[in-house]
């Protein structure tokens, strides 16, 4: 049955979200393969970069799926223009997945316009069958997505695509990693049920996911310096993800 949605505070959500039940990695995959979905090239690090260590260092199968090019990371940018951009930004997807220990052709590009992820339509379709294609190739048994409170519009675009491919997969179950989601201003009224969710604890590949984050490093650095409106984590941004926890909310049907 369908959760109930309330109105709760931002903080509340997190708070309890932090307090939620320690979990195996094997307990929440049931020992199958996995996809996750991740709307932008750093995502899936981000949010599951433990996750994904711990499953390939036990011998699991794993597949990515990258929504968008990334190309609106640094929009005026003359030194990457944006093909050059997408090329970086594709290179350091594969570079982290190495560092977590991952095959690339187990990460497959949709190639959607960054910002412009569809809700519906054609592209939408599309890209709801090539993500259904990969869930069945791999015989996966769940699928990680960003959460849809994110507030980005290609999170919440990743979170509808994720949601139409459980509707065609009867028996996946999917999962969602917050982001964005946990800068939100804390009074922040949002319209949620409680969260059902876990954690896992990562302390045994922190140092991997670390090296996996940095390999984003036209994110993590200024390494695109000519672009005064390009985007740059900084350490307020990044602590979320550098902790001895993932966090995953079970997302009703």
């Amino acid at each position: 049955m369908p959760s109930e949605i309330s109105e709760v505070r931002a903080d509340r959500y997190f708070e309890a979200l932090r307090s939620c039940p320690v979990v195996t990695v094997d307990e929440l995959v049931q020992g199958r393969p996995f996809v996750v979905l991740s709307p932008h090239p750093d995502d899936e690090t981000l949010g599951a970069g433990g996750l994904i260590a711990e499953s390939c260092a036990a011998g699991g199968e794993v597949d990515i799926i990258v929504v968008t090019d990334g190309s609106g990371s640094h929009p005026r940018s003359q030194q990457y223009p944006r093909e050059k951009l997408v090329a970086l930004r594709y290179a350091e997807v594969h570079a982290a997945g190495r560092a977590l220990g991952l095959h690339e052709d187990r990460v497959t590009f949709l190639g959607l316009r960054d910002t412009m992820a569809p809700m519906s339509g054609p592209d939408f379709d599309e890209a709801v069958q090539t993500t259904l294609d990969v869930v069945r190739r791999s015989g996966a048994g769940a699928l990680f997505v960003t959460w849809e409170g994110d507030p980005h519009c290609d999170h919440q675009a990743s979170a509808a695509l994720a949601k139409a491919v459980r509707r065609s997969s009867p028996g996946l179950k999917l999962w969602a990693y917050p982001v964005w989601g946990w800068h939100l201003v804390a009074d922040t009224e949002m319209q949620q049920p409680p969260p059902t969710a876990v954690r896992i604890d990562i302390s045994s590949h922190r140092d991997r996911k670390r090296a996996a984050i940095d390999a984003h490093a036209s994110q993590m650095t200024g390494l695109i310096g000519d672009d005064p409106d390009g985007f740059r984590f900084n350490d307020t941004s990044l602590a979320p993800f550098l902790g001895q926890f993932e966090y995953f909310i079970e997302v009703p049907s």
